[in-house]
């Protein structure tokens, strides 16, 4: 082998090498079940079924999370074409209903400007939340929330306001009551209290479980949707989500979640408006030695859409 190949191949090692030092570890997970509440928050009263959907995107994503300091991350997410865009696969009908849970103090801050602070308190038997969030330097949103736990009870009262404007301010009261160790009620009132006439949002739920299937339903001004959540086996889930509306005719999604023995997640969804879709989601592992592994998180998307077009996505995920 000539010396020049030689030096090449191992200069191109080394660069590859380089290369692998700048992705994320692997970090090492102690797999410890949670210990389930006795009653569940009226917001994920729908949580199994909706999260066997797939989160279809379009065009290509880059999204990195940093952690710069003790409870101090930076968010980085770089779009190209128009993966902004998803197609919803069900309707939310409850307040901060499926939206990211921050249960830890802490400050999250977003490469295009925006900040979000969280911050929680005790007292009492009451759980106290605070929530600011800053979007573009420009528009605020600060959220405070009181929540009560019981035996058989959460109850907890919500006030929103958008940018520092009293006339954005919004009421939010959610109280859900477990009847027997299987089925569980809950309510939702909401208000805007400086618009007049007043006008109330009233929504009822309600959810039968099983070890082997969950099924959920709400009622409320936009319209009824029933879910039901199987469990098949450890790594196969399937749901059903049924919406009707006083807009449209009723619609009904149907979803298969798979995960795999090499870790690889796969999300399938049909629906009766002729649309379908499914994500792949798999960790590519670098060896990096000494004994170090480097992971990088790949996502790809394919989507069906009412015009019959098909629509790709792809993205990474690296989270330092």
């Amino acid at each position: 082998m000539d010396i020049n190949d030689q030096t090449f191949k191992d200069e191109f090692s080394k660069f590859i090498s380089s290369l692998q030092k700048l992705l994320p570890k692997k970090k090492d997970f102690i797999n410890i079940e949670p210990l389930k509440p006795k009653v569940i928050r009226l917001a994920d009263v729908h949580n199994e079924a909706k999260s066997v959907f797939p989160k279809c995107f379009i065009g290509t994503k880059l999204v990195i999370m940093r952690e710069i300091l003790d409870r101090v991350k930076l968010l980085q997410q770089y779009n190209y074409g128009r993966s902004k865009e998803s197609y919803k696969c069900y309707d939310l009908f409850i307040h901060k209903e499926m939206e990211p849970k921050s249960p830890q103090e802490g400050l999250i801050v977003d490469w295009t400007g925006s900040a979000t602070a969280t911050y929680n308190e005790s007292f009492d038997g009451y759980d106290m939340r605070l929530i600011s969030k800053i979007k573009d330097l420009i528009s605020s949103e600060n959220e405070i929330t009181l929540e009560k736990c019981g035996e058989k009870t959460i109850a907890s009262v919500s006030c929103t306001m958008k940018d520092v404007d009293p006339n954005t301010a919004q009421l939010m009261a959610h109280w859900m009551y477990q009847i027997v160790p299987e089925l569980a009620i809950g309510t939702e009132l909401g208000i805007q209290p400086m618009i007049y006439p007043p006008t109330p949002t009233v929504s009822i739920s309600a959810r039968y479980e099983k070890p082997s299937f969950t099924l959920s339903g709400t009622l409320s001004r936009l319209g009824f949707q029933g879910c039901l959540f199987k469990q098949m086996d450890s790594n196969l889930r399937i749901a059903t989500i049924v919406n009707e509306s006083p807009k449209g005719p009723a619609t009904i999604g149907i979803a298969l979640s798979k995960k795999y023995i090499n870790g690889s997640y796969v999300k399938i969804f049909v629906d009766s408006q002729r649309c379908g879709g499914f994500t792949v989601q798999k960790d590519v592992l670098f060896h990096d030695p000494p004994n170090e592994l480097r992971v990088v998180s790949l996502v790809a998307s394919v989507l069906l859409d009412r015009q019959r077009r098909v629509r790709l996505g792809f993205g990474f995920n690296l989270d330092f």
